[in-house]
């Protein structure tokens, strides 16, 4: 009885592991970022930022309520790094 309450701790405990690590959020990699913003606002120079620049400009970006504001928004945060 003790082994198969082991083995269904690890078991849960591997679970969990490949669990949080897929869940991580793939949004939040400078690349994502990079991509969304060239969509969004192409032509403003998002390629040249870094990864941690690109983070902090999307994650902004997604707090704004409607695409005029997101572009808006993106276009100063983008200004502001060059």
């Amino acid at each position: 009885m003790k082994k198969i309450v082991l083995l269904t701790a690890a078991a849960i405990a591997t679970a969990a592991a490949f669990g949080g690590a897929a869940s991580a959020q793939p949004y939040n990699t400078g690349d994502f970022a990079r991509a969304a913003l060239e969509r969004l606002v192409p032509n403003t120079g998002a390629a040249s930022l870094s990864n941690s620049e690109a983070v902090a400009v999307y994650q902004a970006v997604q707090d704004e309520d409607g695409v005029g504001n997101q572009k808006a928004r993106a276009e100063a945060m983008i200004r502001s790094y060059q």
